[in-house]
């Protein structure tokens, strides 16, 4: 094992003990780390990701999109890469599908964890997804993604209050 993988695991352990050890869930993830292969390169079967939401507290509206690859309406989010700590995944994800400099965000630990079952094995060769969810505090007015980064992934993005998000979420680990 690495040493760039040895400060991946043991950060994503540390994270997982300390920050979520009320989580029945995190039991689970420590198992699954503890497999090894956790990305998506080293296992595309079963690996790591991880879901960033941006929402505005104020207006009780939540950033969402149609994603093109699974079909639903999903939050933003993408695959650890293989030598990755969780905050170098978060800044290059919103770099990619924001189009943001991700270090302009506060990114705190995940709130939530969820195992995401895959059953969609004409687009997507994965079973399992263990999701690492981080929700990022944005003023609606002033988060301006970049719209052709948007488009590469979802077929429509954009704000919906709690209810219609709720309304236009198939998935229950995203409900």
């Amino acid at each position: 094992m690495s040493i760039t993988k040895n400060k991946q695991i043991k950060e994503l352990e540390e994270i997982l003990k300390k920050k979520l050890s009320n989580d029945s869930l995190a039991s689970r993830f420590i198992e699954r780390i503890g497999e090894g292969k956790i990305t998506r390169d080293e296992n595309p079967k079963s690996h790591l990701c991880t879901y960033f939401t941006a929402y505005d507290s104020k207006a009780k509206q939540v950033f969402i999109g149609h994603h093109k690859k699974s079909g639903l309406w999903l939050f933003n989010g993408g695959h650890i890469d293989e030598g990755e700590t969780l905050k170098e995944t978060l800044i290059r994800e919103i770099g990619e599908e924001w189009g943001l400099d991700g270090n302009d965000f506060e990114i705190k630990p995940p709130a939530l964890l969820t195992i995401t079952k895959i059953d969609n094995p004409t687009k997507q060769p994965c079973n399992f997804h263990y999701d690492l969810w981080h929700f990022l505090s944005v003023e609606k007015n002033i988060f301006k993604p970049v719209e052709a980064k948007l488009l590469e992934e979802f077929y429509e993005a954009g704000w919906k209050t709690l209810e219609e998000a709720r309304n236009l979420i198939k998935d229950k680990n995203t409900l």
